[in-house]
């Protein structure tokens, strides 16, 4: 009884987590306007739902998979972004799966750390995203090691699907695999032996068999061909190969720094356990952390070799650091019973962290003060010291077992509340902003705003909001994306002086010869991008406390012709 109620329990927590991880990544989906990489995506999949003839890019299960979801609920913001989301949430369920072999409680916490990580919150928000080459990939990997290959199979296919990513992932546990066989931390050999046989006495008939390969057949073939409607889609994983390859040649102008910075900043609480826990691991000969630390590793380090990098490609190294860290702090927590001395420790170890991040950020007010600056540094340098005299007086009483567990609950708490604030600023707070650490390709801009504005016009004109007619110059996926249900407003490549229609939008940088006499001009912003060159900007302390900083935007005009709005002309084009 005692063991069912546990087990229940358990699955009860894991249904918690699962159910946080999901809210974290469907609230407010669709609040913010695509960015340009995003609508890239989201607009094949309109075409591919409208019928349309095009040329199917490399995701081509989010491409099928979020055109089911148009013919569903409808295009939007918010269908374009669930397949990346839904995948996600799964990611909780990876160390459900191994929890007898890496522990129960270190599963969960692992699941839960899974949950609210920065990284993976935020990027399983974006269309288009590698997260579903990632969650698929695991997910096949740990079914497997359960040996349950039909599922492995299946979610193999899906990760398969996922685009370039999902090579990149393959690469990275390929060579975490190899080395783990050559520096004799497994027998890769003797565990597929002993997965593909146990397999063959279950299904009784040679792995996996005919039944077995049927329904991870029936999902490629489904998600490949867009659910039978478009057999052409099968073909287009080459194309994914294809961009991991010409990503070796081809630099994707993010900087090795950049790369490096960003876990750092976005979560120092799995850096700092996750090291710790490497370090046991090593000292201890533990399998799982050797092989979690050669993983950490050889994705690092592929990540940094890999000229096509993304900041997004670091949620390969996300997983080993917490796989590292979950345990560590778990080992930490259950070295000593916890009493006063534990708690009071870690509360004061709480405090000066607060007090010396208050310092930190005050230095924004300081910057024009040298010796204001070099104060503050001398007060966090003897808060650091009266920290550490702390632990050094528990431990000669109590011991040092003790005192590493105060300073370990005191830094996880603190940089735990860290972690939540840069989950929530870079997931919500500053979503689609080019200064997110997380943000893919260039930040949105003011496109609702440009909508409301050609809706407004369209009304006057002629009594819809979707019936004006006009005609886009050297638009992109974002103006395509937008502009997707105003079936009158046409684009052209190139600008014709006779081309005279109720609305025209050019972009600014193109000066293009509109007409003044004809039209009144107003600019938005369609794209936005960081205005610094470097890891940071000039005032760095605003930007890692704040994510403050310049920014450069991309402007597009959209014209009116005098006749449609009531007010004064402006001679100069500009309203």
């Amino acid at each position: 009884m005692n063991k069912d109620t546990k087990i229940t329990t358990e699955y009860f927590l894991y249904g918690l987590i699962f159910l946080l991880a999901a809210i974290l990544r469907f609230s407010l989906l669709g609040r913010n306007p695509l960015g340009e990489d995003e609508a890239s995506w989201a607009y094949q999949a309109w075409q591919i739902w409208k019928g349309e003839s095009i040329q199917f890019g490399s995701l081509v299960s989010y491409l099928s998979i979020t055109e089911a979801f148009y013919f569903i609920f409808g295009s939007g913001e918010f269908t374009a972004r669930i397949w990346p989301a839904l995948a996600g949430s799964l990611v909780v369920w990876v160390p459900f799966f191994i929890r007898n072999r890496y522990g129960r409680i270190p599963a969960l916490v692992l699941a839960a750390g899974l949950a609210i990580d920065p990284a993976l919150v935020s990027v399983s928000r974006f269309a288009g995203s590698p997260i579903p080459a990632l969650v698929f990939t695991l997910l096949a990997g740990v079914m497997f090691h359960q040996q349950r290959l039909k599922w492995s199979l299946i979610f193999l296919s899906l990760g398969f699907l996922s685009g370039p990513n999902f090579w990149l992932g393959v690469m990275m546990l390929g060579i975490t695999l190899v080395l783990s066989g050559i520096l004799r931390y497994m027998e890769p050999k003797q565990y597929f032996q002993v997965r593909f046989s146990a397999s063959k006495n279950q299904n009784k008939s040679p792995l996996p068999g005919a039944r077995g390969y049927f329904l991870p057949a029936l999902v490629v073939l489904g998600i490949g061909s867009f659910f039978f409607s478009q057999p052409q889609g099968l073909s287009a994983w080459i194309s994914g190969l294809s961009e991991f390859v010409w990503g070796w040649i081809n630099p994707s102008g993010v900087s090795v720094l950049n790369i490096l910075v960003a876990p750092v900043l976005s979560n120092p609480l799995i850096i700092i356990f996750g090291g710790l826990g490497y370090l046991f691991a090593w000292k201890e000969n533990d399998q799982i952390g050797k092989i979690s630390s050669l993983w950490f590793g050889i994705s690092l380090f592929l990540i940094v070799l890999y000229p096509g990098r993304q900041a997004a490609d670091l949620i390969w190294v996300v997983m080993p650091l917490w796989v590292s860290a979950a345990k560590q702090m778990v080992r930490i927590f259950q070295s000593v019973k916890s009493t006063w001395v534990t708690y009071s420790l870690a509360g004061l170890i709480a405090i000066l962290f607060v007090l010396n991040w208050l310092t930190f950020t005050g230095m924004i007010l300081q910057q024009g003060n040298p010796r204001a600056v070099l104060l503050q540094w001398g007060l966090i340098a003897a808060s650091l010291a009266l920290g550490i005299l702390a632990m050094t007086i528990i431990a000669s009483e109590w011991g040092w077992p003790t005192s590493r567990k105060g300073l370990a609950l005191g830094v996880s708490g603190v940089l735990g509340i860290y972690m939540l604030s840069t989950m929530v600023q870079g997931a919500f707070l500053a979503a689609g902003d080019p200064r997110s650490l997380w943000t893919i390709g260039s930040g949105s801009g003011q496109v609702n705003l440009l909508l409301d504005t050609i809706a407004e016009v369209s009304v006057t004109e002629t009594g819809r909001w979707d019936s004006i007619q006009g005609a886009v110059i050297n638009g992109n996926s974002t103006l395509r994306w937008a502009l997707r249900e105003h079936r009158q407003i046409k684009f052209y490549q190139g600008y014709d002086p006779e081309l005279i229609t109720p609305i025209l939008i050019t972009n600014e940088e193109d000066n293009l010869p509109v007409p003044l006499a004809i039209y009144r001009g107003q600019d938005f912003v369609i794209a936005s991008e960081t205005a610094w060159k470097g890891i940071f900007p000039d005032n760095w302390i605003s930007w890692i406390a704040f994510r403050e900083g310049p920014v450069e935007n991309e402007n597009i005009i959209l014209w009116v012709q005098q006749g449609i709005l009531s007010g004064p002309n402006d001679p100069s084009g500009e309203n």
